[in-house]
């Protein structure tokens, strides 16, 4: 007798190879803008209500089903969330057997981020693609983070969270300015090999490793005074991403206390999102307040994975230890 094959498991063993393909395939829309993505007519909801993860036990539906996976992901990667949508919708007919949730990350994102950018309006598609955003194993160099914290921030201000949308915007900002801080350092290795490139100023201030792998060849007192205006001006995450540039064991003492300060204060701004999260899932019922209090043990997560040297990671774990109770009540 033919076995049946859950459909999570058969996702996951297509994954890498469907992935591999999208990654590499070169995008139908050259340069798209980060910060002013192509504009989504208005749609009704291609989620289905409700979905069962029962397994697929045909092979022909199974062959459909990755076909549609594929399609879904080239396109998303293209950022034409028309076509998505309208693969997304062909899916209907397995809705009964699948759960959107079951698919491979890239592909449950590409759905949900473009039912919300046709459904801005509406809080329950917003909130569940910015819940699905917040979980996205997915970061650099697969995903382009500024784009991903931009996104973030228009679907936190079509919900009205100001707040949350101010802290992602500036997320994406420092993040694109970290990746522009890279051109210096680019240039210098284009006119190695091609000295006579035309448009690109040779670098006549010397030729040593710290200056040359540094943003406008600044020196290590330069970068401490830039990296501390940051901070001063509530922009940590810009002050970590430009004192990274210099290696670990090539910090002065001077840097690896600013960058100290940058991660305290950075933590203490996502700790303060975790707060407003918490308060928010406290006025909450059913699967908002799940979503909601998925999204605070996430950021907390994060925080445990990515800054581990934070002055106060006792309190980051009790604050998990809090929010992972209230996820295991019914």
């Amino acid at each position: 007798m033919k076995k049946k094959i859950p459909i999570r498991l058969c996702l996951s063993m297509s994954f890498v190879l469907l992935f591999a393909s999208c990654t590499t395939s070169k995008s139908s829309k050259e340069n798209v803008s980060i910060v002013n993505p192509p504009i989504v007519s208005p749609t009704p909801s291609v989620v289905p209500p409700n979905s069962h993860k029962n397994p697929v036990n045909k092979d022909k539906d199974l062959r459909d089903i990755l076909n549609k996976i594929n399609e879904i992901e080239q396109q998303f990667l293209s950022q034409n969330c028309t076509e998505v949508l309208d693969k997304a919708k062909s899916l209907e007919t397995y809705s009964k057997k699948i759960n959107f949730s079951s698919f491979p990350p890239l592909t449950e994102a590409a759905i949900y981020i473009c039912d919300a950018r046709a459904g801005m309006d509406n809080p329950t598609r917003v909130q569940k693609a910015i819940s699905v955003i917040n979980s996205l194993p997915l970061r650099y160099p697969v995903i382009h983070e500024a784009w991903l914290h931009n996104t973030l921030a228009d679907f936190y201000f079509a919900l009205g969270d100001k707040q949350n949308a101010l802290i992602e915007k500036k997320a994406a900002r420092d993040l694109i300015l970290a990746q522009q801080q890279d051109i210096s350092s680019l240039n210098n290795q284009i006119l190695q090999l091609n000295p006579s490139e035309q448009g690109i100023q040779p670098n006549n201030s010397g030729s040593s490793v710290t200056n040359e792998s540094n943003p406008n060849n600044m020196n290590q007192d330069q970068i401490a005074i830039s990296a501390t205006q940051m901070l001063n001006n509530d922009s940590p995450e810009q002050a970590i991403a430009l004192i990274d540039t210099i290696p670990m064991n090539q910090r002065s003492d001077n840097l690896k206390r600013i960058r100290s300060d940058s991660v305290n204060a950075l933590v203490m701004n996502l700790r303060y999102k975790v707060r407003a999260l918490f308060v928010r899932s406290s006025q909450q019922t059913g699967t908002a307040r799940k979503d909601t209090l998925k999204q605070s043990e996430q950021i907390l997560q994060g925080i445990l994975k990515n800054y581990p040297e934070y002055s106060d990671m006792a309190a980051v774990q009790n604050n998990l230890k809090q929010v992972q109770r209230e996820l295991a009540k019914p």
